[in-house]
């Protein structure tokens, strides 16, 4: 009997082997936290941006074609976008919504759309409607509660937001909101078409230079506003020590101005492994007339 069973076992077919297909160098996916894993190729980014529109979109509740046109007038689907208040990325983050919401990677397209998603949702629960979602998205949540109780006015960009992404102003989605509301792309056309079809006219940043890596340590020499104008004062400030100087990496270090709401400054820091080898470089910097200070690297 043991033998006959061990024989029906060995004509029992193998399973077949799973294909794990490589992913593509710059090859970004979101977390799989919320929903199934969407990746963004570099080679296919624009349909892959719109099927990771339509997928989260499905997987929160929200309309598809409202989403994507929240994200194109937030980026123009620019995985790189960065705008002058700082908000990063496909959806527009800036860097305290995205820490709150748990965003590790603004510049992550994949992982941007999941977490906008996920927020959108949260605020067209929280607000009734998509239109005063968007007017939290873009002018934050105390705009909107404002908005809601007339006790609060909009920004203009909001005003404008608002009414581009749903035809319709925020004052109607707050007093008067449709049943049904038309966000359509294109008229009949299916969504993942229709996306297509809009983000033909977007213009993709390239994906920026990663950041170098810092030391520990760093023997500082010079600051600035700026990054150039850091290293236009390390190169006035160690001409009498430019051969030791020279001899260091330089990185420019970003440090807070203690005072808030003011802008901060670049550190000019040579870099050292630990605090004894910056001391003794800052000695040997000293010793050939320039001024130093030793600093542990945050």
């Amino acid at each position: 009997m043991l033998r006959l069973a061990l024989l029906l076992l060995c004509l029992l077919p193998a399973p077949a082997a799973v294909a794990f297909e490589p992913r593509a160098p710059g090859t970004l996916c979101s977390s799989g936290k919320t929903a199934n894993v969407q990746c963004i190729r570099p080679a296919h980014r624009t349909h892959d941006i719109c099927q990771a529109i339509g997928h989260f979109a499905g997987a929160n509740g929200l309309n598809p074609h409202f989403f994507a046109r929240l994200l194109w007038q937030e980026s123009r689907f620019d995985p790189n976008a960065l705008s002058p208040a700082d908000a990063r990325g496909i959806a527009q983050f800036i860097d305290s919504t995205a820490a709150l919401r748990g965003l590790t990677d603004s510049l992550n397209p994949a992982l941007a759309i999941e977490y906008s998603a996920q927020y959108l949702a949260e605020l067209t629960a929280r607000f009734g409607n998509e239109g005063l979602a968007a007017v939290a998205y873009n002018g934050g949540e105390a705009r909107a509660e404002g908005l809601i109780a007339k006790t609060g006015g909009l920004a203009r960009e909001t005003v404008d937001y608002v009414q581009i992404i749903t035809g319709l102003t925020a004052e109607t989605w707050r007093d008067d909101p449709p049943e049904e509301p038309d966000f359509r792309l294109q008229g009949d056309m299916p969504f993942e078409d229709a996306c297509l079809e809009l983000a033909l006219e977007s213009r993709l940043s390239a994906y920026p230079d990663p950041e170098p890596a810092i030391a520990p340590w760093g023997v500082q020499v010079a600051f600035g506003r700026s990054k150039s104008a850091a290293r236009e004062a390390f190169t006035r400030k160690t001409r009498a020590c430019q051969s030791v100087a020279n001899a260091a990496d330089l990185d420019l270090v970003f440090v807070k101005n203690r005072v808030s709401g003011r802008q901060g400054f670049y550190m000019a820091r040579l870099g050292a492994e630990n605090g004894r080898a910056a001391g003794q470089l800052c000695d040997r910097l000293r010793s050939s007339g320039c001024v130093c200070a030793v600093y542990r690297n945050d």
